[in-house]
């Protein structure tokens, strides 16, 4: 193939991804000739000028491309490109950039705002205070133009203004110096800081490469719910990562060296992040302590009578269930679908309000929260506006100011992680009460740990499982589906006479017809027949992301047909109105967690923004947010989403995809179980029944590795 090599002028992004930092861009070369560029050049604006490597490939589809494999901006040297430039500056709109060319003209702009930026601000009429922030963001502007020059010939230029928000004037010497630093910084991982260490020089040896692929493995194993990995385990991935034969430290003795110098910490034969077993032991320790702590005396052991004036006629065990949160500082719930979880919250929140306690319902989503208080009649909250998150600084209810409470009842704990739990239980007071209620064998929480299953699991703390399907969900062939599932058998999609029908199967062999058929059942079918909005009230799960029936595709297909015309914004990788998810890591500042479900309603630009700052704004169930931009890379379009990102979603419909072509291989009993149970109105399973029956059988067998249980028994016993 022919190789590229030629300065351009960015004229137009065609698309852009904030994550890859992969982007398609229209550009001109030197003689005007125009030239369509693919690669790793979302640093690259409109106007700005480059040096281009990579080599020319001619899509099927789009024809003559340019497939970059390195993209060199350059200083701007025309006066409009240079005014473009200026206008990025905080403060400097386009009569001061003008001023600022009539004062040193094009080619001398940039210099003198090098030499002395407070000065030429100044000079172009910026008072004292503004020409001070006009020069820290031309300095900054600066400092990621060198990051350009350092990355760009491994194609991660975009990751310079990630970077230099997290390091600041030292960036440029972190990336030179000590590349691995780079791993704490939100989207470099280990083999995007192995590229920049390989082409800095330093050695596939280096101690500093073993301790990084050590921490990324643990890492790695917390972002599959582990909080830690057995030692020898932790050292056959790290070989695997690094290479055999590489020469670097892979022993034992490595590990050691790790835990001494505060990296790590070591117990036994598993290894953890610091912070993890920090967070992992706190969590013991509290639950520990309240389980020899006596109830709020605010809380007496209501009668049958009071139980049943809430409007609760309680079985057996959800009479111990009242009976263990009024008499026990924690305690647990767990069931599945329609055996009474959100009756006894009633009934158990009912009876302490009528004691004169007061009563804090807490869950991890919106949406959970709303259905929270509308069963309990009770104001429920998200677990972060319960704790008044401050932006920057963290929860304002915590040891020093715990929730003012004597009873709290958090629904929905399986989805809260060891981080989430354990800032929930530091704002517990001595005199509060808690009861977590939850379904210990939905999927387990994102992020590192399941302590709602593992406390269930540890029989330390009094629990109750509720099992015993009440008559109006015994009615529902989405209750029955899902319990069957929990026993391992395929649900029954043929309705009996007393049954009521909320549970389909559509067979659909071929991915084609299915994904058409998803599409016209979302945009068509289910609105009009369930009176829904398609967008808010209809959600699609499905296993893996490639594929013709893969999460993208599905987005693509749902999103041209449900938001055509939505306006472009983030280089055309967003519209407005599209329903977008939050992932990665909770932005708690802001209450956005991973998974929570938006809409895209505006853009907010730097010239156009009421204090000046650009920003997206979106709207979620509870709030309005507006996001930086710098932030933005963790918005997904969530037409379609997986199931484990899902798993607070709880709406009228769903439609989960159970097909062959569809990673038949990762839909396992609990995932499939989790889907099932997301929709109240409807459930419709596009596919094919032996998909669905081999994956009811088929239980998640991946390890998640954590010791709370452990630690617990430890504590109670000792």
């Amino acid at each position: 193939m022919p190789t590229f090599d030629a300065e351009v002028t960015v004229r137009r992004t065609r698309f852009m991804k904030q994550s890859s930092g992969w982007a398609v861009i229209e550009a001109v070369d030197d003689d005007g000739k125009p030239v369509v560029l693919v690669g790793p050049l979302i640093h690259l604006e409109e106007r700005d000028r480059a040096r281009v490597l990579g080599t020319w490939v001619d899509d099927s589809r789009y024809g003559p491309q340019v497939k970059v494999s390195e993209a060199h901006p350059l200083p701007p040297s025309d006066a409009e490109s240079v005014k473009a430039l200026l206008r990025r500056v905080k403060h400097v709109g386009p009569k001061r950039a003008d001023r600022l060319l009539e004062m040193y003209g094009a080619s001398g702009a940039i210099d003198a705002l090098d030499r002395d930026p407070q000065a030429a601000f100044a000079a172009a009429g910026l008072r004292r205070g503004r020409a001070d922030q006009a020069a820290e963001s031309w300095n900054s502007m600066r400092a990621i133009r060198r990051l350009h020059m350092l990355l760009a010939p491994h194609g991660l230029a975009y990751l310079a203004t990630r970077i230099h928000n997290e390091y600041g004037p030292s960036a440029h010497t972190i990336v030179s110096g000590q590349p691995y630093e780079l791993t704490k910084v939100f989207g470099v991982g280990f083999h995007l800081a192995d590229r920049i260490a390989r082409g800095s020089g330093v050695p596939r040896s280096s101690p500093d490469r073993a301790a990084a692929g050590v921490l990324h493995l643990l890492t790695e194993a917390e972002r599959a719910g582990s909080t830690c990995m057995p030692s020898d385990a932790l050292l056959a991935g790290l070989r695997d990562l690094l290479g055999p034969d590489c020469g670097a430290p892979m022993t034992e003795a490595f590990i050691y060296e790790l835990v001494a110098d505060g990296a790590l910490e070591r117990e036994s034969d598993w290894v953890y992040r610091k912070q993890t077993a920090e967070l992992e032991a706190e969590l013991a320790r509290r639950v520990a302590e309240m389980l020899i702590g006596e109830p709020s005396q605010k809380l007496r052991y209501p009668d049958p009578a009071a139980v049943m004036q809430t409007g609760l006629e309680p079985n057996r065990a959800q009479l111990e269930a009242v009976h263990n949160a009024f008499t026990k500082r924690l305690s647990l719930i767990t069931g599945g679908p329609g055996t009474g979880k959100t009756m006894s919250i009633r009934a158990i929140a009912g009876c302490a309000v009528a004691q004169g306690a007061k009563v804090v319902l807490v869950a991890p989503t919106g949406r959970a929260a709303i259905r929270m208080g509308e069963a309990s009649g009770v104001r429920a909250r998200t677990v972060h506006s319960a704790l008044a998150w401050i932006p920057g600084e963290g929860p304002e209810h915590d040891e020093q100011d715990p929730l003012p409470c004597d009873l709290l009842i958090v629904d929905e704990s399986s989805m809260a992680n060891l981080e989430l739990m354990v800032t929930l239980l530091r704002a517990v007071g001595p005199s509060t009460s808690v009861v977590l209620v939850g379904d210990a064998d939905q999927l387990a929480p994102v992020g590192a740990g399941k302590p709602f299953a593992e406390l269930v699991a540890s029989g330390r703390v009094p629990t109750v499982t509720l099992t015993h399907i009440f008559r109006q969900a015994a009615g529902s062939m989405i209750v029955q589906g899902a319990h069957a599932i929990r026993r391992g058998a395929a649900p029954h999609f043929t309705p009996s006479s007393e049954m009521r029908r909320d549970l389909f199967m559509i067979e659909r062999l071929n991915p084609f017809q299915a994904r058409e058929e998803i599409v016209s059942l979302v945009v068509e079918r289910l609105p009009r027949h369930y009176g829904l909005d398609p967008v808010k009230d209809i959600q699609v799960f499905a296993p893996v992301y490639r594929g013709e029936l893969g999460i993208d595709a599905l987005n693509e297909a749902l999103r041209e047909a449900l938001n055509p015309g939505g306006e472009t914004v983030m280089g055309g990788r967003l519209r407005i109105g599209d329903k977008l998810m939050m992932t990665g890591r909770n932005l708690h500042e802001m209450g956005l967690m991973n998974g929570t479900v938006l809409r895209l309603v505006d853009e907010i630009t730097s010239s156009d923004g009421g204090d000046g700052e650009a920003a997206l704004v979106l709207m979620g169930d509870e709030a309005t947010f507006r996001l930086p931009p710098e932030e933005t890379d963790r918005l997904r379009l969530a037409y379609a989403c997986s199931v484990h990102r899902g798993q607070g979603i709880e709406l009228p419909v769903a439609v989960i995809v159970a097909h062959p072509a569809a990673g038949a291989f990762f839909l396992r009993r609990e995932m499939l179980y989790t889907a099932l149970t997301r929709a109240k109105v409807a459930t419709v399973v596009v596919g094919t029944q032996e998909t669905v029956a081999r994956a009811a059988r088929t239980a998640d067998t991946g390890r998640r590795h954590g010791r709370l249980a452990e630690r617990l028994a430890r504590g109670t016993d000792g």
